[in-house]
Formats: structure tokens, C-alpha cells, sequence
């Protein structure tokens, strides 16, 4: 072989060296996409009962219920690009309502993901989103700022998130569930009760005005001494009259001697 052909080889082995080379450092010193962290993310809270965060939860008719979600960018590196929350609940009136949150960012690798929270009601009714109630929250859940509904469109913008610790961020709103209304009442006209005018009774009166007592039955009374009118008190009104009639007859006859 030539001393030309031989410096050929030479060059071409050192060109697909350094290729490799080149190769091999561009994939060490690539950057990991960001990614949302997953998993249980979203819980519930009774706040009429004042019960702990979970999911799932119990509620009643005309209960408020609390959602709060975790946002939170595990790394390695990146910062998680025009972070958007947004939530859904059911429109029927069910006694087991899931909402769903989904997490979003534009350059997360997936670019979102999503968890649910469930409340079970006692009956079934609807679960409707509080009008203003959304709020932004710093990583030891501090208020940090009201944001738009995450219930409109396609969820409402908190921004970066960092993946320092401090930059985990908290997003909370409220629901209600549905109170229903009484069905009018009727009185039952083969009772005496008023079922539908139930009486209370005042407590600045002495009376039980709801359950009135028979009065109290008067021990009899004596009755008053009447004037005696028999013989003997006859015969002693005769006596004095004649005493004062002799008595008289006296005075006169003296005054005419």
C-alpha cells in the first residue's frame, strides 16, 4: 500500500473518531425534558364538617367542599414553562361526584397529567363550582393571590415553576353541593295536629302556650254567716225594743208630774 493511500485511512479513522467522540459528549451534556409530577396530587376537604384533606371524602346536602391541588416540577433541571390548572366536576346530580384537575405546561415531557378527587354524598345531588373562590398558594400554602376560575375554558395561567422546593405552588377552590328544597306541607285532616304551623312555645312568657294546662281546681270555699233570723234572735230584737220603749214612757211621765 501506498504512503498516500495509507494517510487516507489514517485521516478517514480520525474524522469517524472524532464523529463519535462528538457524539458521545453531545448525548452526556443533553438536557432532560421537565416533567409535572403525577400521582395523588388532588384532594378534597368538608369544610362544613371541618374534616381533613383526602379523597375520597363524605359530604351532605348543602355541604362546601375545598379542592386543592399540588403543583410541583420534580426536575432534574428545567423550569416548567406556562403552567395552566384547570378542573371539572359532573353536571348530574349523583351521589358519587369525581372531579377531575389537569395540569398542564408547554414544554413538560408529557405536556400534562391529570388526578381526580371524589365525594360521596349522602344523596344524590349536584356539585357546583363557587364563582371567585380559586386562589394561588406557595409551597407551605400561604395565600399568595385570587386567580381566574380554574373552572373556565382551558384552565387558568399560575405561571413557572421551578424546580427548587420553594417553587412548589398550591391551587385551591370551593364547590357546593345542591341543598334541596322541602315539599310544601299539607295538613292531615284526620288528625287534629298542625302539621304544617308547629307551635313554639315564648320563653318571656309564663304560659306553655303549645300545651295549655286544665286550670287548677279551687279548694271550696266556707261560706259567709248569714244574719240569724230565727225565734230566739226575733224574741231578743223584741226585748230591746220594749227596754227602750219603757225607757221613754219613764222620761215623759216625769217631765208631766
Amino acid at each position: 500500500m501506498s504512503i498516500k493511500k495509507i494517510a487516507t485511512s489514517l485521516v478517514t479513522a480520525s474524522a469517524v473518531m472524532v464523529l463519535a467522540l462528538t457524539s458521545l459528549v453531545g448525548s452526556a451534556g443533553a438536557t432532560v425534558p421537565p416533567s409535572i409530577e403525577g400521582g395523588d396530587i388532588y384532594y378534597g376537604k368538608n369544610l362544613t364538617k371541618n374534616t381533613s384533606l383526602g379523597d375520597p371524602i363524605s359530604a351532605e346536602p348543602c355541604d362546601t367542599i375545598l379542592y386543592k391541588v399540588r403543583i410541583h416540577n420534580p426536575g432534574p433541571t428545567e423550569t416548567l414553562k406556562n403552567v395552566t390548572v384547570q378542573a371539572t366536576f359532573g353536571t348530574e346530580a349523583v351521589a358519587k361526584n369525581v372531579s377531575i384537575v389537569t395540569v398542564r405546561a408547554s414544554n413538560a415531557q408529557p405536556t400534562n397529567t391529570s388526578d381526580t378527587a371524589t365525594v360521596n354524598i349522602s344523596s344524590p345531588q349536584k356539585l357546583t363550582y363557587i364563582s371567585g373562590s380559586s386562589e394561588l398558594l406557595d409551597h407551605n400554602s400561604n395565600f399568595i393571590k385570587n386567580i381566574s376560575d380554574v373552572t373556565e375554558g382551558s384552565g387558568v395561567h399560575i405561571g413557572d415553576i421551578g424546580v427548587s422546593i420553594n417553587q412548589k405552588r398550591f391551587v385551591q377552590f370551593k364547590a357546593k353541593i345542591n341543598c334541596p328544597q322541602k315539599p310544601p306541607c299539607e295538613d292531615n285532616p284526620e288528625t287534629p295536629e298542625d302539621e304544617c304551623n308547629p307551635c313554639v312555645d315564648n320563653p318571656e312568657t309564663p304560659g306553655d302556650e303549645c300545651n295549655p294546662q286544665p286550670p287548677k281546681e279551687q279548694p271550696p270555699q266556707k261560706p259567709k254567716s248569714l244574719p240569724n233570723t230565727g225565734p230566739a234572735a226575733v224574741f231578743t230584737t223584741f226585748l230591746g225594743v220594749s227596754s227602750i220603749s219603757a225607757l221613754l214612757h219613764r222620761l215623759f211621765a216625769r217631765r208631766q208630774s
